[in-house]
């Protein structure tokens, strides 16, 4: 079971927020993290990681656990775009004079975040589909099922179009799925 801590260095994980010095990468760069661990795995990992003075592998050790933790199952759907996003803006970009193949890890890193969130909401909104589908062959009144839906869309959405933390093919997927429950479908 996983549980919501944050680690200690909640403000200091901002690649803004650090020097240039601390960007001077002398050590391999990480692997992309591991998903779905517990989350004193990942407080162990930061901590190795700020002992070694790594401040990349900080960064990406704080994205496998915002991705874990928007991964509970117990969540609802604010509450994981909140950790999609916070991994997303927070620890995925490295600041624009870091040497190309720290900026290419970090883009990585996005990629990941997004790549998680994409089959996350695309399960939610395929169940959610499913539902809406079945209380329409069981006689329910269509116009109730798109009332439902677009409260629905517009929680997975955040008034956002097309949000930073999905790709443009699974915000396409999402749309088509939006489309099939609108007024005019």
């Amino acid at each position: 079971m996983q549980t919501h801590s944050h680690s200690g260095s909640h403000g200091h994980g901002h690649s803004a927020h650090l020097s240039p010095v601390a960007w001077t990468h002398a050590h391999p760069l990480p692997k992309l993290p591991e998903i779905g661990r517990h989350d004193a795995y990942y407080t162990e990992m930061l901590r190795r990681a700020d002992c070694a003075g790594d401040k990349i592998a900080h960064e990406s050790w704080k994205v496998g656990q915002y991705i874990s933790m928007a991964l509970d199952s117990r969540l609802d759907w604010e509450k994981k775009v909140r950790y999609f996003d916070h991994a997303l803006r927070r620890h995925c970009a490295a600041p624009a004079h870091a040497e190309e193949k720290v900026q290419a890890f970090f883009r990585s890193l996005a990629t990941l975040v997004r790549c998680h969130a994409g089959v996350e909401v695309l399960r939610i909104a395929s169940r959610q589909d499913d539902d809406y589908a079945r209380r329409l062959s069981a006689g329910e009144e269509r116009r109730l099922i798109v009332r439902d839906a677009e409260i629905f869309f517009s929680l997975i959405f955040l008034r956002e179009d097309s949000p930073e933390w999905l790709d443009e093919e699974d915000v396409a997927q999402l749309k088509l799925i939006q489309a099939q429950w609108q007024a005019n479908a």
